[in-house]
């Protein structure tokens, strides 16, 4: 079982010309760690909407094409003309990218800097879904925890990357047990308040 899946992004949006139409982007992420930072973009030549068989393999990182296209495949278009259009289609691409993704390309880092102040806890990556849904557990049941910890993850979060988390947490325990004491896992969700009260109205 392969440990990337393929999230499609569409393009039709981006500007191209009479002789190039981007169409998607293709984007692999991996279960837990969400997406690379290469991908490759999908096009269609001269007016024709037919997908083409080779894609121009971008870095998102950077916001570039690391290729282009062949010589053969220029026809009369000229390389000048392409590059300019390929410069502008990639910071369009980037955008839509970034807005699709939210902060999910970064977002990895973003949480390792955190869990540095907090060693009895544990990124659960096989579980998650960043950046969207995000798990985490105490690494040893026996650990010194504090539920206030839980929610000063999800703020430092908030603040980092501007996206609002709801908290939810738990564990196994007896019922007199005092939760927020016991508690041995956690999940921050990405929540956007605008849609709530939209779908409210």
């Amino acid at each position: 079982m392969s440990m990337f899946e393929i999230r499609n992004i569409n393009l039709k949006k981006v500007p191209g010309n009479d002789f190039i139409k981007f169409l998607r982007i293709e984007i692999p992420e991996r279960k837990g760690y969400g997406p690379i930072r290469f991908a490759r973009v999908r096009y269609a030549l001269n007016g024709d909407y037919n997908e083409q068989e080779n894609g121009l393999p971008m870095d998102l990182g950077k916001g570039i094409f690391t290729a282009t296209l062949e010589d053969e495949e220029l026809g009369e278009f000229s390389r000048e003309e392409l590059e300019k259009t390929l410069q502008r289609a990639a910071v369009e691409i980037i955008k839509i990218v970034r807005k699709e993704l939210g902060k999910a390309l970064d977002i990895l880092g973003i949480l390792k800097s955190i869990l540095k102040d907090y060693p009895y806890l544990k990124y659960d990556e096989s579980s998650s879904e960043p950046p969207d849904v995000l798990k985490f557990r105490v690494i040893n049941a026996e650990s010194s925890r504090q539920v206030e910890d839980i929610f000063d993850i999800a703020n430092k979060l908030r603040n980092a990357t501007g996206e609002n988390y709801i908290v939810a947490y738990g564990g196994s325990s007896g019922d007199d047990a005092n939760l927020d004491k016991v508690w041995t896992r956690f999940s921050l969700r990405k929540v956007d308040f605008r849609d709530t009260k939209s779908n409210e109205a």
